[in-house]
């Protein structure tokens, strides 16, 4: 199929790699503009725009998807179907139009659960069991459209934000690629989803992975796995900011006794361990601001902590 492929991030790549692979022709390779990034701050292109230049595609990068000039240069490269993979941009009812097939978004959740812009981070946060891809017909609603394929995919115990979406990604672009084989054949399926049982997860910032030490040991391991590695979960200590990049739920009676984010036990072998809401959590690994990451043991043999020093 002629498609027109819509993408920002590194883990859209595959699926337009996946795609250029096996035959169809994405005729235009849609990414948000080059944006600052790195310490420098230079100007960067996207990784989707990277690779398709790679390929030797056409590449698109407008500052709105609705502007009605991009619109018609679209239209000029007669696109038969559009793929969504993590673009960053609403789509108007116009441009999902304009294909003959119309678009279809591959999404990282069972929908209608956990429809919006980070549901990896929200299964980890909600500590499910298992997840998902979906890939689903495109609608005017936000991740409404009906389901073309699903298939379940189980959540490791230490999987993180950053594993589950490798995993995620391995499973999807094979998804992607039947859904594009049934669409090209006439016969994808369009399940309607249940939109009473839709979840949300909006989009993540570096102060919704900030640490609440008042929140259950449990709770506190769930928002580190789900903020690993990015944006990062974070605290401070001694007034410097430090990203908490893995933590176990610990058994400590020493803990009972101590305030919300205080060091209650330190040992010879593992990192710290600090009190929480209810239970404690041991600090297996983390990065101090301007440091590498290391473990929490070798956090302890340089940073000269005392009982009772509170991480805020």
């Amino acid at each position: 199929m002629r498609i027109a492929f819509f993408g920002t991030p590194a883990s859209a790549v595959p699926y337009l790699r996946a795609l250029n692979g096996a035959g169809h022709d994405p005729v235009a390779v849609v990414s948000q503009p080059d944006r600052p990034a790195g310490r420098g701050r230079k100007s960067r292109p996207s990784p989707v725009r990277e690779a398709a230049e790679e390929l030797g595609l056409t590449v698109l990068t407008p500052e709105s998807a609705a502007d009605v000039e991009f619109i018609e240069v679209l239209r000029g490269h007669a696109p038969e179907l559009g793929v969504v993979v993590a673009y960053g941009q609403i789509l108007r009812p116009d441009l999902l139009e304009l294909p003959p097939a119309g678009f279809v978004n591959v999404h990282y959740s069972l929908l209608p659960a956990l429809r919006g812009a980070a549901p990896v981070y929200g299964a980890l946060l909600r500590g499910l069991d298992v997840t998902g891809v979906t890939i689903q017909h495109m609608a005017e609603e936000l991740d409404a459209g009906d389901i073309i394929l699903r298939r379940e995919v189980p959540i490791a115990e230490n999987d993180t934000r950053g594993t589950l979406t490798d995993r995620l990604t391995d499973i999807g672009v094979d998804l992607l690629l039947q859904a594009v084989s049934l669409i090209a054949a006439g016969a994808a399926p369009g399940t309607p989803q249940d939109h009473s049982t839709a979840t949300y997860v909006g989009r993540v910032t570096a102060g919704d992975c900030r640490i609440d030490w008042g929140a259950p040991a449990g709770d506190i391991r769930n928002l580190v796995r789900a903020c690993t590695p990015w944006p990062g979960a974070w605290s401070t200590l001694r007034g410097r900011r430090l990203k908490v990049q893995a933590v176990n739920v610990v058994q400590s009676s020493l803990s009972e006794g101590g305030r919300e984010g205080e060091l209650v036990e330190v040992t010879s072998k593992g990192g710290p361990v600090v009190a929480a809401g209810g239970g404690a959590v041991e600090i297996v690994h983390l990065q101090p601001e301007g440091r590498q990451s290391m473990s929490g043991g070798e956090f302890l043999r340089g940073a000269r902590l005392d009982i009772g020093d509170r991480f805020e």
